[in-house]
């Protein structure tokens, strides 16, 4: 029989283990047994919680099959710091000064992707379906259980939040891989030689899992979700939001986006300092870090890992004169002999500079926030008609007035209006979850821009995926490789 990777098959027997490790420190809730059977974890509400910490857990502290030293949570595990780092350096975002093919991120940056030397799509791949996994595991042991104490409360909040992940998971894998296998269960019988799935198929599921977690979810942050630390109701439909503009269905996109924001008394546009900070009202989702892990400490794993990385001349010039978030959200790196002088990113405050074990959090790790979705309802107004140009730039002005820039003027033609989009969205949200490399590409802008960088020459449209991993195709010779690998 012949073996099938995804990081699936593999794990089945180490299920439990995997859910329940790691999760009492994160949620305060009480340690897991050492050994429990299946049919245990969905008995009750109290057990089945277990398991759902643990999904959470794995998002942001990883395995220790998927992070060999703790330090690389944010760049090894894709939900942890990922997807940012690599997105920002297959893009215009960041890169290496020097250009080093030493520099981890050299091929995302340099446009040199290749079977031999694929950057971290590995990682993001093996990462990301484990996040399938796990949340797989959580769908069917639910369903499967038959137990009076295992409430129809609990049984919702399980489904509700392990399908959000796996729509999650599933939006960055599409984007990065585009032909991927769609697995939906923790069956190998189920799972093995699954061909390679087309893209709509794909995005299908994620709006069929984030409309059935919606239904699950409940609206409100208490009890152990006072701290926005577990999905709701708010995030699969900000995540609808986003799935439903990339897909085109702009009535769809404003309709959650505009739901979101309207939720005035949960969410509110906070001042720059305070946006990533542990109580943000900004917040719809995050994850709360651990603050003993060697060596990260308080740090968020994308804080420790990205500091010190260098943002690119053209974000930073990007930045209008008198825009106070190139002053709050950027550091200046100091000239060296073999370095230049630049910016890297201090949206985490946090770092690999001053972090402290057990030290308090002041920042969690921000999943998604208010800001995207007063994009989203613009241009999704500004795509349904142009008669909506007057609500957009007002919603750009809500954005823009935070930053401490001054109004734009209804003048602005129905072009000028997409481009400012384009640009605020640039300049809020660089280095978030890959937003401008994704965007870049959603609106077919990525050759273009990324073409005219004189450090990714000679620009191959190819590089605008990842390769699949070569060990899956290898152990599954149903899926296919991507152009140009």
């Amino acid at each position: 029989m012949k073996k099938n990777s995804f990081y699936i098959t593999t794990m089945v027997a180490s299920l439990l283990g995997l859910l329940a490790m790691g999760c009492n420190k994160m949620l305060d809730i009480k340690p897991p047994v050492n050994s429990i059977t299946s049919s245990q974890v969905f008995q009750n509400d109290e057990q089945a919680g277990v398991a759902l910490n643990g999904l959470y857990s794995y998002l942001i502290s990883g395995g220790d099959k998927e992070i060999n030293s703790r330090g690389t949570l944010g760049t090894d595990l894709y939900s942890a710091g990922g997807v940012t780092i690599a997105a920002a350096h297959l893009a215009d975002e960041m890169y290496s000064p020097t250009f080093s093919g030493q520099y981890p991120y050299y091929v995302e940056t340099a446009a040199k992707i290749t079977l031999q030397n694929a950057g971290f799509s590995s990682k993001i791949w093996s990462t990301a379906y484990k996040g399938v996994f796990n949340a797989n595991a959580l769908i069917e042991g639910t369903n499967a259980s038959s137990s009076k104490e295992f409430t129809e409360a609990a049984r919702n909040r399980v489904k509700g939040e392990a399908l959000a992940v796996r729509a999650m998971s599933y939006f960055y894998l599409v984007n990065f891989f585009e032909k991927i296998p769609l697995a939906l269960s923790i069956d190998f019988n189920n799972t093995k030689g699954l061909h390679s799935s087309d893209p709509a198929a794909v995005y299908k599921q994620i709006t069929d899992d984030l409309e059935a977690a919606v239904g699950y979810l409940s609206e409100k942050y208490d009890g152990n979700n006072a701290e926005r630390i577990r999905i709701n109701k708010w995030y699969a439909k900000a995540l609808l939001a986003r799935v439903y503009l990339f897909t085109k269905n702009y009535a769809k996109a404003y309709e959650h986006a505009n739901d979101v924001i309207n939720q005035t008394a949960l969410f509110k546009l906070e001042p720059l300092n305070n946006v990533f900070a542990y109580n943000s009202e900004e917040v719809i989702f995050r994850l709360k870090q651990t603050n003993d892990i060697y060596p990260t400490g308080n740090a968020t794993p994308e804080g420790y890992a990205i500091t010190g990385l260098y943002l690119t001349p053209s974000l930073i010039n990007s930045f209008e004169t008198g825009d106070n978030r190139k002053t709050a959200w950027t550091s200046a790196i100091g000239g060296t002999i073999n370095f230049p002088a630049g910016f890297t990113p201090a949206k985490y405050k946090i770092n690999a500079l001053n972090m402290t074990y057990e030290g308090f959090r002041s920042q969690y790790y921000v999943v998604a926030r208010l800001a995207e979705m007063y994009f989203i309802r613009a241009e999704a107004n500004m795509l349904r008609s142009s008669g909506n140009k007057n609500s957009a730039i007002d919603d750009l002005n809500e954005i823009r007035h935070r930053a401490g820039l001054g109004k734009l003027l209804y003048t602005l033609t129905d072009q000028q209006v997409i481009d400012t989009i384009a640009h605020e969205k640039r300049v809020e949200l660089f280095t978030e979850w890959g937003h401008r490399w994704l965007d870049l590409k959603r609106t077919n802008k990525a050759n273009q821009v990324l073409s005219s960088i004189f450090y990714k020459q000679p620009w191959d449209p190819n590089q605008l995926l990842y390769p699949i991993p070569v060990r899956e195709i290898q152990w599954d010779n149903n899926l296919s490789q991507n152009n140009g690998y």
